[in-house]
């Protein structure tokens, strides 16, 4: 596929069903049954729904939510959106049942594409969003138009040629400080993303998806790129279920978060240590099903620790870095590169500089702006197109990229120090004590709040957890300046308040129980 080539994403689904025709591009199970959709099935099916939408919109671009897992289904109705110049609302899952109207309102989506097992919400929603007029599920459902009727019942359409610049998606922020925000991406901004790095794929890879669909960070480096270089990708269908379908589908190639990886690693110890005999390479790899060559991650911080243990495994783990904003990647991750204290390198086309310690990102991967949010798109993006990302950091001179905090969250301290909580947070990583922790300040003073590891706490007690909370504290505290020691500790009987995409509502954190 000559990517010069690509300018939108109706360029790369027609190109992907011509370079790699009747090739497996998606498998799912089905109960007992593995569907396999091709790179032409994805093509001809999305030209069918887009031949639905033209007839339900009268030929006038409309916008089109969508809320489902990752699958043949999902894909075709976005691509059937996105490819015939409508837009597609891409929604969370796991929202609740009010945040899916406020969404479906703010978006103006007058079309709805749904998993059918959100049909008990339907009512809630007809009653709530007027303005959609037509409900689509992506299975059949009695009473209701379904993707199946849809796929044998309309002709394929024959598309008109986009504009790189049109508006492709709106896709919505989690909104850990407030109400989240419509981002506006056009088809440059995704197929800019996803032709940046070159190499990064073949053919012959298998890739098995575990990240929820609707964020950027796996629709562009999981969907885009194996559209792109035609890779295989296989469904996983349930989180509960990663472990057999790795066995199943055996990946060369996986995208995480942290929080995943650090999961599996702590599964693949916990044998490893139950019998001496077994080797935990050996086991790492049968874990992953024998031909995983490389994990990439996002989406949070990765410990360098970890990184190292999974390299010892003989599959190197790395980190890039990206936001919404910009569709996603300003930094990538090389497997061969063994620097893991950073988050990978520049992409190619991005400019990246430090103002005022703020980490600006200048691409045209990114965004137009925030969907009729004139004050929040103008506080992010400057008039001559830098995107202010909120993230403090820094470059090395050999192009790598550095995370040190959040510039919202950073701490002024009264004698004027600067204090990044991330930096702390970071330092008690990969503690199997520890399930979750925030640090602020309080009176002047450096707090760190943890809830425990419920697991742990329930066969050691509560005061053991207190006790190695004291004992670490103590350590990190032996590393850092004395402005930034922690000097209070909190220990939480609950769960901190999280968003769907378990990030902690910093503002929402009530505090727990102080430790004497």
């Amino acid at each position: 596929m000559n990517k010069n080539d690509i300018k939108t994403l109706q360029d790369l689904v027609v190109k992907s069903a011509e370079c790699y025709g009747n090739k497996t591009f998606l498998k799912e199970k089905k109960g007992s049954n593995i569907i396999e959709t091709s790179f032409s099935q994805l093509c001809e099916n999305s030209r069918k729904v887009s031949s639905f939408l033209a007839e339900k919109s009268e030929g006038k671009k409309v916008h089109a939510a969508l809320i489902g897992s990752t699958g043949s289904a999902y894909l075709t109705a976005y691509f059937g959106t996105s490819c015939s110049g409508n837009v597609i609302v891409p929604l969370d899952a796991q929202m609740k049942e009010e945040d899916l109207c406020d969404h479906l309102r703010r978006s103006d989506s007058e079309i709805f594409f749904f998993d059918k097992k959100f049909s008990s919400m339907l009512d809630t929603i007809k009653n709530g969003c007027p303005q959609v007029k037509t409900f689509v599920s992506l299975q059949e459902l009695e009473g209701e138009t379904g993707l199946p009727q849809i796929l044998e019942s309309y002709e394929p359409m024959n598309w008109n040629t986009l504009d790189p610049e049109s508006l492709a998606a709106i896709l919505f922020t989690s909104g850990t400080t407030g109400v989240s925000k419509g981002v506006m991406l056009c088809h440059r901004n995704f197929i800019d993303n996803t032709m940046c790095q070159d190499n990064e794929s073949t053919p012959d890879d298998v890739l098995l998806s575990v990240l929820p669909v609707h964020h950027v960070y796996c629709f562009t480096c999981d969907i885009l790129l194996s559209l792109r270089y035609g890779a295989e990708v296989c469904v996983n269908d349930s989180m509960m279920h990663i472990a057999q379908n790795l066995k199943f589908f055996r990946p060369t190639l996986m995208l995480l978060v942290p929080m995943i990886a650090e999961t599996i690693y702590k599964k693949i110890k916990a044998v490893a240590d139950s019998d001496s005999s077994l080797d935990i390479n050996d086991i790492a790899r049968a874990v992953f099903g024998g031909n995983l060559k490389g994990i990439y991650s996002g989406g949070a911080y990765l410990n360098p620790k970890l990184s190292e243990a999974y390299r010892g495994f003989g599959i190197p783990i790395a980190q890039g870095y990206g936001m919404t904003e910009c569709s996603p990647r300003i930094s990538t991750a090389h497997l061969d590169d063994e620097n893991s204290e950073s988050i990978g390198t520049i992409v190619n086309g991005c400019e990246v500089k430090i103002v005022d310690g703020e980490i600006w990102a200048k691409s045209p991967s990114v965004m137009i702006g925030y969907y009729k949010n004139p004050e929040a798109t103008k506080e992010t993006l400057t008039e001559d197109g830098w995107l202010r990302t909120g993230d403090l950091g820094y470059v090395d001179s050999k192009n790598h990229l550095y995370i040190t905090g959040r510039k919202k969250n950073l701490i002024i301290l009264s004698n004027g120090e600067n204090v990044s909580p991330e930096e702390l947070e970071n330092k008690f990583s990969g503690l199997d004590w520890l399930s979750e922790v925030l640090v602020y300040a309080e009176d002047g003073m450096i707090t760190a709040e943890v809830f425990p590891n419920q697991e742990f706490v329930n066969e050691n007690g509560i005061d053991k957890a207190e006790e190695l909370f004291r004992n670490h504290v103590q350590e990190i505290n032996k590393t850092v300046s004395p402005a930034k020691a922690v000097r209070r500790m909190r220990i939480r009987e609950t769960e901190f308040n999280k968003t769907t995409s378990k990030k902690i509502r910093r503002e929402q954190a009530l505090k727990g129980e102080l430790i004497k």
